[in-house]
This record gives structure tokens, C-alpha cells and sequence, in this order.
């Protein structure tokens, strides 16, 4: 395959630092977007809720779907670099609606995803520094600069330079699992056992609920995609991103079996459903109370992360869109040191901080607040993943190199993001005995996902008619892949 043209001289100095990150670094973002720890926090419990004793099944059930998702992502990965990753994918297959589509779904999921870390972030670093006595809940002071620190602190990382903002999230992200994992040892010596017969044998659980389970263990998956955005800055991208978007599905896969499996031994049937804090309550069940403290940084430390990595993925598919002309230039500006985007940067930023520090103080709470932007988030990353899952088999026929596998799996992958979607939302309106109607506002969210879609898509369509030159030649900034596909898959 043809080499994509070079970029246009209008844009030299946007270009962003190239060959510099290793497979680690690339592997970090992708982890770090997921914020494993964080999501083990509260997601099982909420799995738990719905599919009982199912609730490891639901995960792995949820793994799947998502390596079905990385597998048609993947396609890409290994034949083009790009910093819009989805975007550039989809364009490249199923033409410039589409893929704008898919690049304006992952802002959205990105910008929201960071907006509830930073809210995670001040939750949980304030429950720390409240266990040692330096801080009280009603203490808006360290509130605010927690705020600040969540939000700003991930900014300024992101601008200094792209190989200290992996490093930093790999470490980060290292302390927190390893903490927990602490914790799920230290259940089975309480226990006297890693085997829990009722979970193993799926006792008393309904398929029905197991369905919603699934649905909600999909969300702890979302963001393992993003090391695509960083296909222009790896040293050997047709190998290192595509192996980071399937070994980072695949590894924290695993580690939310293993902490969901245990939280649910841990306790017990009863116990678990009365848990309000599971992983701190749980190290006392252990007789680790002291652990708790850790936890609550560990997931503090992940929130950053995760904080940091949503920057990144974010402020690329902007730099993309605005190096295309989809967006205003302003966004290809980068620094003339670190080559990062940081205008680009700096625009997430501020969204990130100001709409919680805002809603906060109009009186929403912080948790309620972090589950509203959460799914928010997810509305996003679902439409990016059904359309890559459509957008890989189209690909791979017009390149000359059809999969019927491809073809399998990607109707696949987009018949589960759609039904994800259904679940979140038909129910508003058919009301049925399998999948509750979502309370308000859970209920509008929907609405404003269809809002934010439609003002992306009355965008394109303006910059269609105004500028049809820009739309044809969009997605022309990548580069053919320096291995074949065949080559990488045989390491």
C-alpha cells in the first residue's frame, strides 16, 4: 500500500515527536485510560447487584466483547500510524462522515472520562488525607485545590513532554494494581482458600441479570483503544500499539477477574451487597484495616493516570482534526519544545476542571457527578467502537486482503455496541421486565450523547459544503505501516 502523502508545509512545526515512545510507554496509555483501579472501586459491587454469582462471568463475557473490538482496531494499527487513530481508521474504510463520527465520539469519551477522574481524583485523594487526620469531608478548601491538582497537574505533564507523561502513568498505574492485588492475597489467606464453590458453580444467578452485568462490565474496558493516538510517537508502531490495544484488554481483563472474583469471596453473598466502600471494607474483613488507607491512594494515583492518558489520546484526535481541517487550525499548534499539542491540551483541560468544579458547587454531589460523566464518557467510546468494528472488514476487502474472520467479528463487535446502546436507552420508551428504566438523569443522558453527534455531524456538514476539498482530503495524515501484518502477528 501507498505511502500517504507527507504533510503540506503549511503545517511544519505541528509535527508531533517521532519513534520515541517504547512498547511499554505505548502499553501505559492504554492502561492508564482504563484506570483498572479505579473502576475496581464500586463497578463489581454495581456488577454484582445485577448478576450475582455470574459476577466473574460478566467480566470475562465482557472481556470478550472488548478483544473483539481490539482485534478490528488492531487491523489498522498494524498498517497505519496515526495520531487520530479511529478517526484515520475509519475514514480510511467507510469514508470522511463516518470517521469524523468515530474522532468526535472519542472527544467525548475522553473529555468526560477526564472530567470523572478529576472527581475521582479529589474523592479519594481527600479520603486519604482524611484517614491521617489532615483533611475532613467538609473541608472545601483542600477540596478545591484537589481540584486543581487533579485537572492541572496531568496538564502541565502532558505539555512537558510525551515520554514523561507515559512513565508517569505506568508507574502510577503499577502502585495502585499492585496494592490491590496485595489486598486479593490477603483474602485468601483469610479465607483459607482461593476456591468459592457458590461463585464457581454460578449459584442462584438469572441469565436476564447477568445480561445487565455484562453490559456494566463492558464500561470498566472503555479507553483501551487509546494507545492508537499514539501511532506517530512509538518507535515501532505496527507492532507495540496493536499488541498495546490487545495486551492491555487482555492483562487488565485478567485483573478484574481476579479482584472482582475476590471482593465477592471476600465478603459473601450477603455481605458484598451491603458493602458502600467494598475495597477498603474489604482489608478490614482481611484484618488489614490499616490497607484501606493505600487503597484510597492507589486509586488516587489511578484517577491521575487515567487523568493523563485521557490528555493525551484527547488532545491527538483534536491535533488530527485540526491538521484536516475538521476543526479550527488553531488546534495543530504544538510546543516548539516538546513538540505536544498544547493548545490542544490546554482546551481539554479546562472542561475537565471547570464543569465539576461548577456542578459541585451548584450542589451536585461528587459521586452522583462521577457516574454522570462516566456514562456520558461511554456513550462516546461506544459509537467510535461500533464504527471500527464495521470500518474493519470494509478495509481490509479494499486493500485486497478480505478476512471472512474480519467479517465475523466486526458485525459482531457493532451488533454489541448497538445493543449496549439499546440497553442504555430504548428502555426509556419500551419498557420491558429485563432492563430498568434509568432514573433522572441517567434518563437524558442519551439525549445529550444524540446532541453532541448531532452538532459534530451539522459541523462536518458545514465544512462539507464550505470547504469540499478539505473533506476529500481528509484522513491523509498517517503513514503506511513499516511491517505487514503477517510479520507482526508471527512475533
Amino acid at each position: 500500500m501507498a505511502t500517504a502523502p507527507s504533510p503540506p508545509s503549511s503545517h511544519v512545526g505541528t509535527a508531533l515527536k517521532e519513534k520515541v515512545l517504547s512498547t511499554p510507554e505505548v502499553l501505559a496509555q492504554s492502561v492508564a485510560n482504563m484506570a483498572p483501579s479505579a473502576a475496581m472501586a464500586l463497578l463489581p459491587l454495581l456488577v454484582f447487584m445485577s448478576a450475582g454469582n455470574a459476577l466473574w462471568l460478566s467480566f470475562v463475557l465482557g472481556l470478550a466483547v472488548l478483544l473483539i473490538v481490539g482485534y478490528c482496531a488492531a487491523q489498522f494499527a498494524t498498517r497505519i500510524n496515526s495520531a487520530g487513530s479511529f478517526y484515520v481508521w475509519v475514514t480510511r474504510a467507510l469514508g470522511p462522515g463516518a470517521g469524523s463520527a468515530a474522532g468526535w465520539g472519542l472527544v467525548l469519551g475522553y473529555l468526560f472520562t477526564g472530567i470523572a477522574t478529576v472527581i475521582g481524583f479529589e474523592i479519594y485523594a481527600d479520603n486519604f488525607l482524611t484517614g491521617f487526620g489532615i483533611s475532613s469531608p467538609d473541608n472545601h478548601v483542600v477540596r478545591t485545590i484537589l481540584y486543581l491538582v487533579g485537572g492541572l497537574g496531568p496538564a502541565v505533564m502532558s505539555v512537558m513532554d510525551i515520554r514523561i507523561s507515559q512513565r508517569t502513568a505506568f508507574i502510577l498505574e503499577t502502585v495502585s494494581v499492585g496494592i490491590i492485588l496485595i489486598l486479593c492475597v490477603a483474602t485468601w489467606v483469610h479465607n483459607g482458600t482461593v476456591l468459592d464453590t457458590d461463585e464457581l458453580s454460578l449459584k442462584g444467578f438469572a441469565p436476564g441479570g447477568m445480561v445487565v452485568g455484562i453490559v456494566l462490565a463492558i464500561f470498566a474496558f472503555v479507553g483501551f483503544e487509546s494507545a492508537g493516538a499514539l501511532g506517530q510517537e512509538a518507535r515501532n508502531p505496527a507492532r507495540s500499539v496493536p499488541r498495546a490495544i490487545l495486551w492491555s484488554c487482555g492483562v487488565v481483563g485478567l485483573f478484574y477477574l481476579i479482584v472482582s472474583y475476590t471482593q465477592l469471596a471476600g465478603f459473601g453473598d450477603g455481605g458484598f451487597g451491603k458493602a458502600t466502600a467494598p475495597l477498603p471494607q474489604l482489608a478490614s474483613v482481611a484484618g488489614l484495616g490499616w490497607l484501606g488507607h493505600f487503597i484510597a491512594f492507589g486509586i488516587t494515583c489511578s484517577m491521575f493516570a487515567c487523568c493523563l492518558a485521557c490528555l493525551t489520546a484527547g488532545s491527538r484526535m483534536l491535533l488530527s482534526l485540526g491538521r484536516d481541517g475538521l476543526l479550527p487550525g488553531v488546534f495543530t499548534r504544538t510546543s516548539r519544545k516538546t513538540r505536544a499539542p498544547s493548545v490542544a491540551i490546554w482546551t481539554v483541560t479546562v472542561p475537565m476542571i471547570v464543569i465539576p468544579v461548577s456542578f459541585v458547587a451548584a450542589g451536585s454531589t461528587d459521586t452522583v457527578l462521577t457516574g454522570e460523566e462516566g456514562t456520558m464518557a461511554t456513550y462516546g467510546f461506544m459509537l467510535a467502537y461500533a464504527l471500527v468494528s464495521l470500518a474493519a472488514p470494509v478495509y481490509l476487502k479494499k486493500i485486497g486482503t478480505p478476512k471472512p474472520l474480519a467479517w465475523v467479528l466486526g458485525i459482531g463487535g457493532l451488533a454489541v455496541m448497538a445493543f449496549v446502546f439499546y440497553v442504555n436507552w430504548i428502555p426509556q420508551a419500551i419498557p420491558n421486565g429485563v432492563f430498568p428504566a434509568l432514573a433522572w438523569p441517567y434518563s437524558a443522558l442519551p439525549y445529550v450523547f444524540i446532541a453532541w453527534t448531532a452538532v459534530g455531524a451539522a459541523w462536518y456538514l458545514a465544512v462539507r459544503l464550505r470547504k469540499p476539498e478539505v473533506v476529500a482530503g481528509a484522513a491523509s495524515w498517517g503513514e503506511a505501516a513499516g511491517e505487514t501484518p503477517a510479520a507482526v502477528l508471527a512475533e
